[in-house]
């Protein structure tokens, strides 16, 4: 196996030697990080009085809720997408419901892990998920230290683990299997393991939908390495077409089972989203949270320039479009700042990863679900991590901005109460 070139990877920072000391303090913070918001859930729950377990509701005989302390611990974790999970891995997918919006691996897994845990899937899907964070952290930090140095791999996996998102790490979501997937893909494909870039990539599209833009930065990474040279390609491109097998593979399921090897897609209409240029995205989600200001100014109970369902949901929907559009604003800054200092192969994910989305838009939120999504574009970390390195007090601030975040959006998942 032939060595990286030194323009496919960059030269590791000299700031510090190998220090071990400083993977421990990043695991620990992943560690810390996760027994904090674990807390913050529970003292949510017990002070509102929250039911058991209000995802067991819509779900009847599917899955058993945890009682009294343990409930207020676990029960939480399996709100929203998480009920999709549960339901997929307890009754398999139907056409009519929309569960096939949901790729298959990590109900797959829950259900597979939930056999040893007496079918409680609410344990097995956060110990995935668990597990999955922790793989993901160790991966990132090695890809990181290996280009930056290990200074700015311990402050990427600060930055990932305190997002005001950061709680889903630990939910009953694929967010923590398709991180560890990404990274281990596009870490490989720098390495050249061809075979194992290929097969993550191949298990992250049958995670998530977005997993097929992993395409993307292994064609840079490959190119990379052949000096940009059509006559150089060779049978480990082949490894490339794994990705796009794994979308195979879940549309042909789709069509034995449904005869509609698309309908994964098709029933995005479920969500009130529509395919549109990316700009139409944009554009309606700076237009939804400049109306959604002017309601939290006003305190207005009706909409003026955008719908909502209902007069009931329309400060919910205007504090919506507002975090929507503050998650893309700090996307795209970090994509700026990243196309300066990051490997194209980067770069290139982070576009992709945030891009993709913005060609889906909801109709009530245009925007819909981009501060969860954002997590999967874990370059735009390693972006904040290298600005902040010599800017101590913005690190700071940045630091208190998330964790005042995190705390906040963790205790309103919590309560059943809608984010991302």
């Amino acid at each position: 196996m032939s060595e990286p070139t030194t323009a496919a990877i960059p030269q590791p920072a000299t700031d510090l030697p190998e220090p071990r000391s400083l993977l421990r303090r990043a695991l620990l913070v992943a560690l810390v990080s996760r027994l904090g918001i674990f807390a913050i859930a529970a003292v949510t729950t017990y002070t509102v009085k929250m039911p058991p377990a209000s995802w067991a509701l819509r779900l009847p005989r599917l899955a058993e809720p945890f009682k009294g302390t343990l409930g207020h611990l676990f029960n939480p974790w399996a709100h929203w997408d998480g009920v999709w999970y549960i339901k997929i891995a307890s009754n398999g997918y139907t056409a009519s419901d929309g569960s096939v919006a949901f790729f298959p691996l990590y109900p797959l897994l829950v259900r597979w892990l939930g056999v040893p845990f007496r079918n409680n899937l609410v344990i097995s899907g956060m110990l995935i998920s668990l597990v999955c964070f922790f793989v993901a952290v160790w991966l990132l930090y090695r890809l990181v230290a290996r280009d930056f140095g290990h200074r700015v791999a311990y402050r990427t996996v600060w930055f990932i683990s305190i997002f005001p998102t950061a709680f889903y790490w630990q939910a009953v979501y694929s967010e923590s299997l398709f991180l560890m997937l990404s990274v281990a893909c596009i870490m490989w494909a720098r390495e050249e393991r061809w075979k194992l870039a290929g097969l993550a990539g191949l298990l992250a599209v049958l995670t998530r939908s977005v997993g097929f833009l992993l395409l993307v930065p292994m064609t840079v990474c490959y190119f990379e390495q052949r000096d940009w040279k059509l006559r150089r390609i060779d049978a480990q491109s082949a490894s490339l077409l794994m990705v796009v097998e794994g979308l195979m593979v879940w549309m042909a399921y789709l069509s034995l089972g449904f005869g509609r090897p698309l309908l994964f897609a098709q029933v995005q209409d479920q969500w009130h989203r529509s395919l549109l240029v990316p700009t139409t995205a944009v554009w309606r989600g700076l237009q939804s949270a400049t109306q959604g200001l002017r309601q939290v100014i006003s305190r207005q109970t009706h909409h003026l320039y955008w719908p909502a369902p209902n007069a009931a949901s329309v400060m919910p929907l205007a504090y919506a479009n507002l975090m929507n559009l503050t998650a893309l604003a700090i996307a795209g800054l970090a994509i700026w700042y990243g196309l300066r200092r990051l490997p194209v192969a980067y770069s290139a994910f982070a576009i992709a990863a945030v891009g993709y989305p913005l060609l889906f838009p909801a109709r009530f939120q245009p925007l819909l679900s981009m501060p969860r999504f954002v997590l999967a574009a874990f370059p735009l970390f390693i972006s904040i991590a290298l600005y902040t390195d010599e800017r101590p007090r913005t690190r700071v601030v940045i630091s208190v901005v998330f964790l005042i975040g995190l705390v906040l959006l963790t205790g309103k998942f919590a309560v059943f109460s809608w984010v991302a």
